[in-house]
């Protein structure tokens, strides 16, 4: 089990894929640890020695997420991981809040970031609803109701993945729940930290290729996040995923993994 010693407690992290190709770490969003990836992961280091992390708070790391952490402190957990495993320069590719801890890192060592890659995220920077106000209200009912997992993986997922798989992506989650639980105090926190985000000159386009890009059908962060995110970062790019949801890779592998490819022009 590879792990990094933190303040406090361990941050679980793995690395698989190619050894002598370029590395790409990738992020897990809102109170999601790295094994939600569901073998995304696992494709993408055909191409890339792949990184992931369970953040503090989640998962197998022990370290607990305190409320005075910002994503600044995430992103350091996450430079901490590359140092210890003597990685100087990484592609990055972060979906919604893991997208926040990207571009942390990217600010804080763009001389170390081959690429950045954020997937539907937001940010603090304008006045606009972050979250889709009526699929909040579904998921506040859902969990008075006791069906809050289900009800999340049918905002996140499109319906039309959900027909055809979604026997198969509930038993994954439940397997997962039954592993580690639900950190909704942890979820709590990481929502405080985000809040306050902000990437206005923040990142640099010129020093290193920036993309955003979003699901057609995300019910959950609305598309216009990543259309405000990008026009904060002069010389980015927005790519559009028609038919995938907040959860881009499910039912999406082959189509995120060629955007992810083509951006960064990884090979075989």
């Amino acid at each position: 089990m590879a792990v990094l010693e933190r303040e406090s407690g361990k941050i679980f992290y793995s690395v698989q894929g190619k050894g002598k190709g370029e590395t790409l770490l990738m992020l897990r969003g809102l109170g999601r640890s790295s094994r939600y990836w569901l073998g995304f992961d696992s494709l993408m280091a055909h191409y890339f020695q792949v990184v992931t992390i369970d953040q503090r708070g989640l998962g197998r790391s022990t370290q607990p997420m305190e409320w005075s952490d910002s994503i600044d402190t995430l992103a350091d957990d996450c430079l901490a991981v590359m140092d210890q495993l003597n990685i100087e320069n990484f592609h990055m590719f972060g979906l919604s809040l893991g997208g926040m801890i990207g571009t942390s890192i990217a600010s804080m060592a763009p001389d170390r970031v081959l690429s950045l890659v954020v997937g539907a995220s937001s940010s603090a920077d304008y006045k606009a609803f972050r979250l889709n106000p009526k699929a909040l209200a579904r998921l506040l009912f859902a969990l008075r109701a006791g069906r809050f997992q289900d009800a999340l993986l049918e905002t996140v997922v499109p319906a039309m993945i959900m027909r055809s798989r979604g026997p198969e992506l509930q038993a994954s989650w439940q397997k997962i729940l039954d592993q580690e639980g639900f950190p909704l105090l942890t979820v709590l926190k990481q929502i405080r930290a985000s809040m306050s985000h902000r990437i206005k000159g923040r990142l640099d386009s010129s020093q290193y290729p920036v993309m955003f890009v979003h699901g057609s059908m995300d019910g959950f962060v609305p598309l216009h996040n990543s259309q405000r995110l990008q026009r904060l970062v002069p010389g980015s790019v927005l790519k559009i995923i028609k038919g995938a949801g907040h959860e881009l890779a499910l039912g999406f592998e082959q189509e995120l993994s060629l955007v992810l490819r083509e951006f960064t022009k990884a090979k075989a």
